[in-house]
């Protein structure tokens, strides 16, 4: 998936600029280490009625995709949440695969079947926060008044997309942070990889945009010989 936002035209604005920097910023993955593990109960009810207990934050998600993967109604699966256990965004999405394998076990067998990973098995199977790489390029005045932003977003989003669309928006919507930027144009692209698919985190991946904005007026601050507060107070939307 690819998404870009633009505003004004960064091409011609680089000419007016008295100062462009360029740079990279790579930045890592993070673990959610919610307090308790991914986990599931799944208990038979009456016919192919089903109910579980589930660690997660969307259970109608849960609840849609064991009914997909049982072949049954949706009201056939009931899904309650007794205590989440922490989650910050990795039980969004994630907790769902380890609810359709106890339903499907407790269908097999017939028996009330829990599924709880163990921390090692959670820290190795689980999706993280997005690691991203982005080149990024920022055009200023010599006051400090930034004329133009570019940035290219490499989101490493696993093997399965998950939420890294949704997440991908979000770090266009926050690159440009709390500044005024009249000419600005973010490509962003996300990338299968072969690691567990990326998911939610605190920030949505607003963070890893804003980092970069922040990272870039840092870098241009140097060149100007003036502190990056100046730059950011300059570049405030008022």
């Amino acid at each position: 998936a690819t998404r870009q936002f633009v505003l004004g035209n960064v091409e011609s604005a680089w000419a007016a600029c008295d100062v462009v920097v360029e740079g990279r910023c790579d930045i890592g993955g993070q673990e959610h280490v919610y307090l308790e593990t991914q986990g599931a109960r799944a208990l038979p009810g009456e016919g192919d009625a089903i109910k579980l207990y589930s660690s997660t934050q969307s259970p109608y998600v849960v609840q849609r995709s064991v009914a997909k993967v049982l072949g049954v109604p949706y009201h056939l699966i009931e899904v309650d949440v007794k205590r989440i256990g922490g989650g910050f965004g990795g039980k969004e999405d994630q907790a769902t695969p380890w609810a359709c394998l106890a339903a499907l076990a407790c269908r097999l067998t017939g028996r009330p079947v829990e599924l709880i990973l163990s921390r090692h098995d959670d820290l190795l199977m689980t999706g993280k926060r997005h690691a991203y790489s982005s080149d990024f390029k920022i055009g200023l005045d010599k006051t400090g008044k930034i004329l133009a932003y570019a940035v290219r977003h490499y989101q490493n989003a696993g093997a399965s997309a998950d939420l890294s669309p949704a997440i991908l928006e979000r770090t266009l919507f926050h690159s440009t942070n709390a500044y005024y930027i009249p000419n600005v144009h973010i490509f962003a692209a996300s990338c299968r990889t072969n690691i567990p698919p990326a998911t939610a985190f605190r920030g949505f991946a607003g963070p890893q945009g804003m980092f970069v904005t922040e990272s870039a007026i840092a870098q241009a601050a140097e060149t100007l010989g003036i502190s990056r507060e100046e730059i950011q107070r300059r570049n405030l939307i008022p």
